[in-house]
């Protein structure tokens, strides 16, 4: 009994203002899609016995037409194929009120597609398999339902897959809006495998207990980690991880600033840019203890010259005496969005990942301007 067990795919996520040439979209939107494709393609040579999405399927509650359609597209060929899938909902795709509805709905038509969406407890039995499906929730409705999984003795394997954080003191959990926290003991222990979703970076908790982590890089948290899925051989107790090709994430060493002149910053800067390959990623330059004259002196359009060749260059700068950075004013960087970054790192953020907060306040200033323009 082979699973293959993926998760938060993101799908419909984009950001910075880059378009991917082939398609004509945003790159690192195209970027997500061809990560699932691969996963997909990847199924499609495997042939497993149950392909599993363990939750955040799309990025909003309510993705665009193109990730809907995209996402449709996926599916088809996994039902095609005659690959059993069950997805549930992760807290991206679950809406606040109930009564909004979920995007999972139009795919309850596709046969051998199972989508779990309604923020209860289900099982789906597949041929001798019972999958015990519990998909976002409020934190105590998760742990209410959590205790109605039991295993099935007439199936041959049992399976939970779940979309939360585990661990009392967050340990597994992203700081992101509306996930949910569960402790740790809660998990069910009669299970053959338990497939979680929502840590970002594939972790064993527990033999036959796994987080498959995200299947492309969402932030800079995670530029060292490598993204894909997990296949989990049931017969064996074996799962191994098999890595997707995705773009680079880059967090190049911090340049301690403390006492430079504006051309021995500069080229600290240039060596760090220059001195190694860059080419298509996503990378960020982290320049510390700045002073605010060294700041305004700075050739910031030299500076994104040298990272050119980079899908995106972020250099941050933390002014001396701060307890906040400022991003380079560039030809692609607004006015508007420099006063968006050094408001929101002056400033704590409870209940949210500050990067991705970031991240998505940059894409929506942008798609704001350029309605404008």
């Amino acid at each position: 009994m082979k699973v293959l067990h993926v998760a938060d795919t993101h799908l419909g996520f984009s950001a910075y203002r880059k378009v991917d040439e082939e398609t004509g979209l945003n790159q690192r939107e195209t970027d997500l899609y061809r990560a699932f494709q691969s996963c997909v393609d990847s199924a499609l040579e495997l042939r497993p016995d149950l392909f599993l999405h363990a939750g955040d399927l799309f990025d909003s509650v309510r993705p665009s037409n193109r990730a809907i359609s995209f996402t449709m597209e996926q599916f088809v060929r996994l039902s095609e194929a005659g690959i059993p899938t069950v997805v549930i909902a992760g807290n991206h795709s679950t809406p606040k009120l109930r009564e909004t509805g979920s995007v999972f709905k139009i795919f309850e038509h596709l046969e051998g597609v199972h989508p779990v969406y309604a923020g209860r407890y289900e099982r789906v039995k597949v041929g001798d398999v019972v999958v015990h499906c519990v998909p976002h929730a409020d934190a105590l409705t998760m742990q209410q339902e959590l205790t109605k999984v039991k295993a099935d003795q007439e199936a041959r394997f049992n399976i939970t897959v779940l979309h939360a954080g585990v661990g009392s003191v967050g340990t597994f959990a992203s700081s992101e809006f509306n996930e949910s926290v569960i402790p740790d003991g809660i998990l069910p222990l009669d299970m053959d495998y338990i497939a979680l979703g929502h840590y970002h970076q594939m972790t064993r908790l527990a033999e036959m207990t796994y987080y498959c982590g995200s299947t492309e890089r969402l932030s800079f948290a995670e530029a060292s980690q490598e993204k894909g899925f997990l296949v989990a051989d049931l017969e064996a107790s074996k799962v191994r991880f098999q890595a997707l090709p995705v773009r680079r994430m880059i967090d190049l060493r911090p340049i301690e600033a403390k006492g430079m002149t504006t051309s021995e910053l500069m080229k600290d800067v240039e060596e760090a840019l220059t001195g190694r390959d860059i080419k298509d990623a996503v990378v960020r330059l982290n320049v510390l203890n700045v002073k605010p004259s060294l700041y305004r002196s700075m050739d910031f359009r030299r500076i994104h010259q040298w990272g050119a060749e980079a899908l995106y260059l972020e250099p941050r700068f933390q002014l001396q005496g701060d307890e906040f950075s400022l991003q380079s004013s560039s030809a692609s960087i607004t006015a508007l969005d420099q006063e968006f970054v050094a408001f929101l790192d002056r400033y704590p953020v409870t209940g949210a990942d500050k990067d991705r907060v970031r991240t998505l306040g940059l894409q929506y200033l942008s798609r704001g301007i350029e309605k404008c323009d």
